[in-house]
């Protein structure tokens, strides 16, 4: 089955950070997860679609795509938990303009509420860049304690705005990028 997420991706040094964080927990067996995604990013979903096709999400992410839309910067200094799901993540302070971005894309995708997945509808979304999914609440906290040691805060430019396939094959997660929208400097 496939998903498809508007996710937003950031400039260069960052996403290096946070795929080098990915390789370290990967290297002492916290968290491969990241890692082994084939094909992803480091990211903020701003929206995540399931039961849809292709050519709808692609042709209203083009239409939405079309319009005046300019980065801005983010600062990660937080490091928290989903505990349900085992998921530790960086937190970026939460800046108008993200918020901004994210409800304008569910007002534009409006037609598609249905569709969309409950954890990333307006009322619950929560910004964060995935850094591990452990299997254990052992893990967890031995994940959160690594992290927290290696952590330090990261400023960033939101580069980018994409339309991202998710597939689920035997186990493992490809993510391909559908479309993509170079955001306009200030």
């Amino acid at each position: 089955m496939k998903h498809y997420a508007i996710e937003v991706f950031f400039d260069q040094a960052f996403a290096t950070y946070v795929r080098e964080l990915w390789r370290q927990c990967d290297r002492h067996n916290l968290s491969s997860f990241m890692n082994q995604v084939e094909g992803t990013e480091p990211h903020i979903a701003l929206a995540l679609y399931e039961n849809i096709d292709l050519e709808s999400i692609s042709k209203k992410f083009k239409e939405f795509a079309s319009q005046n839309l300019v980065s801005f910067e983010l600062l990660f200094d937080a490091v928290a938990i989903f505990p349900t799901s085992n998921v530790t993540f960086l937190q970026p302070n939460v800046k108008p303009e993200l918020v901004d971005l994210m409800i304008n894309i569910h007002d534009y995708f409006g037609e598609f509420k249905n569709q969309c997945n409950l954890y990333y509808s307006p009322d619950r979304w929560f910004p964060h860049v995935t850094v591990a999914k452990n299997n254990t609440s052992e893990e967890r906290r031995e994940t959160v304690e690594f992290i927290m040691n290696r952590v330090k805060p990261q400023e960033t430019g939101v580069e980018r705005l994409v339309l991202v396939e998710i597939e689920y094959v035997d186990g493992n997660v490809i993510c391909r990028n559908i479309e993509s929208k170079i955001l306009e400097n200030t």
